[in-house]
């Protein structure tokens, strides 16, 4: 009797032993996350950086065109600064229209650390972008941007600016392809022509008021062989109306 206990033991633990061995594999792809470089602006982040490594970055929220049309009076408010607290509130808010804001005034040319990121999807809609930022006071704000909206956002990573200087403050670049036309944002966007033959030397980065937009943005400012200033814009086309871009030139 002993010895039928004992079989049925050693047959229990064989298959347990067995049941131990089955493999089991996720069939869902999850992107491979890449650590934030500061290479990229802010307008370009995407969902396969890791979120956690922008912390620790600074950034800077960049002033507003003095030249810019007023559209209605709340031009100069933001609804997506809000304290960092049990019920959020706006950031030094101010009451409009029954409605509270953050004055863009409180935080123009103003810089931040990023403390924590995270991204969401609020209601099911587009993916928002969550940033815990710390100020000068060391105050907690959570800057929200939808996704969608992250072209249009004024601000740019201090780190990426630095990158900016370093990689073309300096440096030779020349026209891709053949001659292009442009317009010269130094020069009221006066019509030009940009020949291949030319050497555009970098002599340095600066945010620049193009037109009536609401917000300067940055360019490299550069000069022809024939010692003409013109500003080359470091993103896409649906970020700079005017002018070349980055991406019409290489380095020498």
């Amino acid at each position: 009797m002993k010895l039928k206990h004992l079989s049925l033991c050693f047959a229990m633990v064989a298959a347990c032993s067995a049941s131990a061995q089955i493999k089991y594999r996720d069939t869902e792809k999850k992107p491979a996350l890449i650590p934030y470089d500061s290479s990229i602006a802010f307008q370009h982040l995407t969902p396969d950086i890791a979120q956690l490594t922008l912390v620790g970055q600074e950034i800077t929220f960049l002033k507003l065109n003095p030249k810019r049309l007023i559209k209605n009076k709340e031009d100069t408010l933001l609804d997506n600064i809000k304290m960092k607290a049990v019920v959020e509130v706006p950031y030094k808010s101010v009451l409009k229209g029954g409605h509270f804001y953050t004055p863009y005034k409180a935080v123009e040319n103003k810089t931040f650390r990023i403390v924590d990121y995270d991204r969401k999807n609020m209601d099911g809609g587009v993916p928002t972008l969550i940033f815990t930022l710390r100020d000068e006071d060391r105050k907690l704000l959570l800057f929200q941007v939808p996704e969608d909206n992250l072209p249009a956002t004024p601000v740019i990573i201090n780190g990426n600016y630095e990158w900016l200087k370093r990689q073309y403050v300096g440096k030779e670049l020349h026209l891709r392809k053949d001659n292009h036309k442009t317009e010269n944002v130094l020069d009221n966007n006066k019509e030009m022509l940009l020949s291949k033959s030319d050497v555009f030397s970098c002599t340095e980065i600066a945010v620049i008021f193009s037109g009536k937009q609401k917000y300067g943005q940055p360019f490299l400012i550069v000069k022809n062989s024939d010692n003409v200033e013109l500003a080359i814009g470091v993103g896409s086309k649906n970020e700079y109306a005017h002018g070349p871009l980055i991406e019409d030139f290489e380095l020498q």
